[in-house]
């Protein structure tokens, strides 16, 4: 069964522009806190010695991941306030040398959601700078978070034929 994680995400007074609600800007920084908080999940895999692997490790220590894209939608004004928002995370889709991970920001109990967003990550060489193909035990630990598209509402109104 596909794993959602979420992670709760404390807001600083920082994060406030002048508008008196959290800035765009500061969403992308959400959503790359719960992309490393995935990546740093256990894996489900272990190494010779029992110790827990995590996504990341899975990648390959001649690699790492960069963003290619990201889309970001907002859906309602996010104010300052004591408790944390939520940030789901989960794999929307895994190519030959790339992943898109989505996203929704969120009140705990889902009541409100605050923006939604996608980024497609490329795994590269360190070496050579290039996409490399995604091995296939990193590739099996990301379908373990495996969710669905990511619902921005200009996808589904295209869809609909609006």
């Amino acid at each position: 069964m596909p794993k959602v994680s979420r992670f709760p995400l404390q807001l600083r007074f920082s994060d406030i522009d002048s508008y008196g609600h959290v800035n765009n800007v500061t969403f992308l920084s959400y959503l790359e806190t719960a992309r490393v908080r995935l990546h740093g999940s256990p894996s489900g895999q272990t190494t010779d010695d029992g110790g827990q692997l995590s996504v990341s490790d899975l990648a390959g220590a001649g690699n790492f991941t960069l963003v290619g894209r990201q889309e970001i939608e907002y859906l309602a004004p996010l104010l300052f306030r004591p408790e944390p928002v939520w940030v789901s995370v989960w794999v929307t889709e895994v190519g030959g040398s790339s992943f898109a991970l989505g996203y929704k920001v969120s009140e705990e109990d889902g009541s409100a959601t605050y923006a939604v967003g996608e980024t497609t990550m490329v795994l590269v060489s360190r070496e050579s700078g290039r996409p490399v193909p995604l091995p296939e035990q990193y590739r099996k630990a990301l379908g373990h978070y495996q969710g669905p598209e990511v619902p921005f509402r200009r996808r589904a109104s295209q869809r609909a034929g609006a």
